[in-house]
């Protein structure tokens, strides 16, 4: 009976002693610190510039195969020059010298940029692994900047689909294009201290009050959208001029193609046209004091595109209402701003420019032919039996021939502080 009973106990002691061994192994296994690693030890991309490799790296300067940023390759040629901005985490002298919080000396986040040319842009960024001495982090990349010179050599979706594969890269990743140089815009260091990759993501950012800034459809998810549905693309433009960056316009691309620019206006009237502009300033000139200028503030707009056939005659009309406020008026002392006569005078001049802003927009895609406000989703929807006869051709023939028929309200809700 003893026995027993003391073979009882030996064995659940056992059971126990075999279960805290399991426990302590899989949280040995389990443990979230095996792999630390400390942030001085990670080098983060920022942002990221594409060039013609033959753009060279600074002014005049050509192509060097014999430098540091080229490798033997034993396929293709040498047609990009892929650049990393990457934060300097290692701390110095004189950072450690600098006020608490601050990012570096004087308050700048320090960061600095290497390149390497070639073909294969996965092969080029693992060539660059012999200029650094810790890995590549791409999970904070904020911006994408692509030189205009490199989409005309070879096209729009050859560079993006590594980027849409990567699993580190983010699908919120903003992409940009430039006229110059895109190598140099990752150089350049903003007044405010931020990285200029993180200081023009952050630009970006301010599209829904300043009309001139395409900052919708304009991310990598969708661009990787666009391109599945063999669609439009819409790409912001940034420039670099006399130590200023400036964001502003957009350029349109087809299957991939640069098809070319769009102004400001035609990008404000662009997003009148799709409704999606919620904040804006619409500025008219007096017609009874030339050289003065009034400003409307929107607060809100309704839209309503609608496709209409008639015959073989394909149109649209657009329906737009916008609210706002009298925002400024330099020759508000000869007018009576509390009268509704005048009232409705200024809302009947603003309807007038809103309409000029879309018309000039709708022409610029027409001219373009680049439906960038998704006219044929339009058609598709209210008359499918026609888009089948028209869809072939629709960017080249039908596009460019159809009429736009605008119709535009405005109401002025408020006239400010002071009448």
């Amino acid at each position: 009976m003893l026995v027993g009973m003391g073979a009882t106990m030996l064995c659940k002691w056992c059971r126990r002693s075999f279960g805290c061994i399991l426990i302590i192994a899989v949280s040995l296994c389990s443990s979230g610190c095996w792999d630390r690693k400390e942030l001085e030890e990670r080098h983060f991309v920022l942002a990221v510039a594409i060039d013609r490799a033959d753009q060279g790296v600074g002014p005049g300067e050509g192509q060097d195969t014999s430098g540091v940023e080229s490798f033997v390759q034993p396929y293709g040629s040498k047609r990009y020059r892929l650049s990393f901005q990457i934060m300097d985490l290692v701390p110095t002298q004189s950072s450690m010298s600098s006020s608490p919080g601050s990012q570096g000396p004087h308050g700048k986040m320090r960061t600095y940029v290497i390149s390497s040319t070639g073909e294969s842009l996965f092969e080029i960024l693992r060539d660059m692994l012999g200029q650094v001495s810790q890995g590549l982090w791409f999970e904070h990349v904020q911006t994408i900047v692509i030189s205009e010179a490199v989409v005309r050599q070879g096209g729009l979706q050859p560079i993006i689909d590594f980027f849409r594969r990567d699993k580190e890269m983010r699908w919120l990743t903003k992409i940009l294009i430039t006229s110059g140089q895109a190598r140099s815009l990752l150089e350049y260091q903003p007044p405010s201290g931020e990285a200029s990759g993180i200081f023009m993501s952050k630009i970006l950012q301010n599209y829904g009050k300043n009309p001139h800034i395409a900052g919708w459809h304009t991310d990598m998810v969708d661009t990787a959208k666009a391109f599945d549905n063999n669609s439009r693309v819409l790409v912001s433009r940034v420039e670099l001029l006399d130590d200023v960056i400036k964001v502003g316009g957009m350029a349109l691309f087809i299957g991939g193609e640069f098809i070319g620019y769009v102004d400001e206006y035609a990008t404000q009237g662009g997003k009148f046209l799709s409704g999606i502009e919620k904040s804006a300033i619409i500025t008219v000139e007096c017609p009874e004091h030339p050289g003065k200028m009034i400003a409307f503030e929107l607060f809100h707009q309704d839209t309503q595109l609608k496709p209409h056939v008639d015959k073989e005659k394909i149109y649209y009309t657009l329906d737009i209402t916008m609210t706002g406020n009298l925002g400024e008026m330099q020759c508000g002392q000869l007018h009576d701003t509390m009268d509704t006569d005048e009232i409705h005078k200024l809302e009947d001049l603003v309807a007038v420019e809103v309409k000029h802003n879309v018309l000039y927009a709708f022409h610029t895609y027409q001219r373009l032919q680049v439906d960038a406000d998704n006219f044929s989703g339009k058609l598709k929807a209210y008359e499918p039996l026609v888009w089948e006869k028209v869809k072939d051709h629709w960017d080249d023939k039908t596009f460019p021939a159809i009429s736009l028929d605008v119709s535009v309200k405005v109401v002025i809700e408020n006239i400010g502080e002071h009448k």
